[in-house]
């Protein structure tokens, strides 16, 4: 069987590349051009769909400031514009835990060179890419939608290792992908060590996903990922551990990072998160934890920080933990801060705060839960350091607001808009919620 393994390899193929494409005999790639060639052979009708790829060794791209090389971006031929992308990389392409380094990556201008940028600029919806490791000396700057492993993901990134930092001129930025799209796609088992920038929505892990009434359903999920590196915006908007403006699931994923939102001017420094910075229609975030220092100005917290639209949907909280300093003006919390602009049910349960949260502005809305309308508390929600609890910044949203018993711990205040309550550690009834 290896003679004939060897036999099939010795011509090259369609790709350019050696092997014959199998699951037993997949195409060979042993060195930066093999990468070229993939990214040249990718059209809509040559995608690599059943076909596999694998990395022989490590590769050296050998760029560096004195002569950048760009990023590949396999895929990326189809992307004309966010909401239009034609095809990806569709095969499986397996890097056996090999190293890439040398990348050195400057095309940053709102252009087609600028932008949907990263190892493949898009996965399609069966593409798979695994067991890869970005070494730390290599350089990524695009515009946006700038990731290390893919720019835009519609299939599914698994086992994948970021040291590198990344940064984006623009919007979207990710430790390891950019962006999800259509709906659909997943990130595994992945971590990221490296330092992680943009103008506005930068995360360690996906910089945010496509949302919007006309998809029906997601499927995006990013599981079991760590996120270490240290996340940031210039217009202070939308930092995040995990994952920026994002619809879809979040499981079982853990920060360590510092994540700092207080550069930009006054109006834009807001939606600051360890997990999460912009939920969005259906979410759901379940066993996730945050470690890192978590500093913004508005909607500052732990897990998730505002909750951005969604009509008759769901945002689901659960079974999470902050022990992170979280520190801004207003709407800071040690879970979720607020849930201001959506109409649909926003649900925390099994959630607890062991960090502590302050803010330095003279303000009531701070605390380690907050929202502003159609927030429904479970019962098993604890809060070791309380400073304020607000339901309700108004008077009419209680109505709308469903609670079981939950724990509160040391607490000096509790608010829900038209009631104040001194020593939080008792049992009181607020507009028929029982505490």
């Amino acid at each position: 069987m290896a003679a004939m393994a060897q036999t099939a390899a010795t011509e090259p193929t369609s790709w350019g590349l050696f092997g014959s494409g199998t699951e037993a005999d997949p195409y060979q790639i042993k060195t930066a051009d093999d990468f070229t060639k993939m990214a040249q052979s990718c059209t809509a009708d040559h995608k690599g769909t059943g076909e596999y790829f694998k990395m022989m060794n490590d590769i050296d791209f050998g760029g560096k400031a004195t002569s950048p090389v760009q990023l590949p971006a396999i895929g990326k031929d189809g992307n004309a514009q966010i909401t239009k992308i034609a095809f990806g990389f569709d095969g499986t392409f397996d890097g056996d835990n090999h190293t890439i380094k040398g990348i050195y990556h400057t095309n940053n201008g709102n252009n087609a060179e600028g932008k949907y940028n990263g190892l493949f600029g898009c996965i399609d919806k069966n593409g798979v890419v695994k067991n890869i490791v970005i070494s730390r000396d290599n350089h990524i700057e695009s515009y946006g939608y700038t990731g290390t492993i893919a720019s835009l993901n519609m299939g599914k990134i698994e086992n994948c290792v970021n040291n590198a930092d990344v940064t984006a001129v623009g919007s979207f930025s990710g430790g390891i992908c950019g962006y999800m799209l259509n709906g659909c796609g997943t990130i595994e088992n992945c971590k990221n060590y490296g330092n992680v920038s943009a103008m506005t929505y930068a995360a360690g892990i996906c910089g945010g996903s496509q949302s919007g009434k006309t998809i029906t359903t997601y499927t995006y999920l990013v599981n079991k990922c760590e996120n270490q590196g240290n996340i940031s915006t210039t217009n202070g908007l939308g930092s995040a551990g995990v994952a920026g403006a994002y619809s879809g699931a979040v499981k079982n994923c853990t920060n360590s990072g510092n994540i700092d939102d207080t550069k930009g001017s006054a109006k834009s420094r807001q939606y600051t998160a360890g997990i999460v910075s912009c939920p969005s229609y259906a979410v759901d975030i379940d066993v996730c934890v945050n470690n890192g220092t978590v500093s913004g100005v508005n909607n500052v917290a732990g897990i998730v920080a505002n909750v951005m639209k969604g009509e008759n949907t769901a945002i689901v909280v659960k079974n999470c933990t902050n022990s992170g300093a979280v520190s801004g003006q207003d709407y800071v919390a040690g879970i979720a801060a607020n849930s201001a602009r959506t109409k649909g049910l926003v649900s925390i349960d099994g959630c607890t705060n062991n960090g502590e949260v302050s803010s330095t502005a003279q303000t009531a809305n701070i605390g380690n839960l907050r929202g502003t309308d159609n927030i429904a508390l479970g019962s098993n929600v604890i809060a070791e350091t309380l400073t304020w609890f607000a339901l309700d910044a108004s008077p009419t949203g209680i109505d709308n607001v469903v609670a079981g018993k939950q724990t509160i711990k040391n607490g000096k205040y509790i608010k829900n808009g038209r009631v104040v309550i001194i020593n939080g550690g008792k049992e009181y009834s607020i507009g028929g919620i029982k505490f």
